[in-house]
């Protein structure tokens, strides 16, 4: 098991959240998703107040800081290339609805809809990730660490496929097809809903 899988579990076996772990050991929250994400590893003070915390050696967190310097380079480069990836996609999206804006006549009256799409879009984007923070109320969830991936995905897929059925509907609405256009939000937003409904039931065990 690697440092940032180690750390995560002590962690959660510990019952506390991440923000109680940096105010322990004197860090900042963003330090310790940090390593749990595997983006970086804690310096020789911070892993040493790490095991005391833990009752645990140092040697049991982070077994080998070579591989696990590699692995977090490696980590850091898909994370920045991720970034590049969804910071070219917005920028195109925000072109795109300038110039439908500023060309597209029909366009103007729908923008609204088309850029609350996007933003949906961009929050499944995230949740694909399996990026638990933008679902609230994590920590009062029963959604196992095994389960957190699956959930967030179809949590991701029900964000995009409504916030694309929005920009679809906004498109055709605009050209005048105003009852298509409503009848293809509501089937995503139908659909959508029904997968954030059974990843609710199917890994928390209910909608709360």
């Amino acid at each position: 098991m690697n440092f940032a899988d180690k750390l995560r579990e002590l962690r959660q076996e510990k019952g506390i959240s991440q923000a109680k772990l940096a105010e322990e050991i004197f860090v900042s929250r963003s330090a310790v998703a940090k390593w749990e994400n595997g983006l970086g590893i804690p310096n020789e003070e911070s892993l040493q107040l790490l095991a005391d915390y833990f009752e645990v050696s140092p040697e049991q967190l982070l077994k080998n800081k070579e591989n696990e310097q590699i692995l977090v380079s490696k980590n850091q480069t898909i994370e920045h290339q991720h970034n590049i990836i969804i910071g070219l996609v917005v920028g195109c999206a925000i072109g795109l609805m300038l110039l439908g804006y500023l060309f597209i006549e029909p366009l103007r009256e729908n923008i609204s809809m088309i850029m609350i799409g996007t933003m949906i879009i961009l929050l499944g984007v995230f949740n694909l990730k399996g990026n638990i923070a933008s679902i609230h109320w994590y920590n009062r969830r029963k959604v196992t660490k095994e389960n957190q991936i699956p959930y967030c995905r179809l949590h991701g897929f029900s964000c995009i496929i409504i916030g694309i059925t929005m920009i679809i509907s906004a498109i055709i609405q605009a050209f005048g097809y105003i009852g298509i256009g409503g009848l293809i939000t509501s089937a995503g937003i139908i659909i959508g809903f029904s997968l954030m409904l059974y990843a609710q039931f199917k890994y928390n065990k209910g909608i709360f």
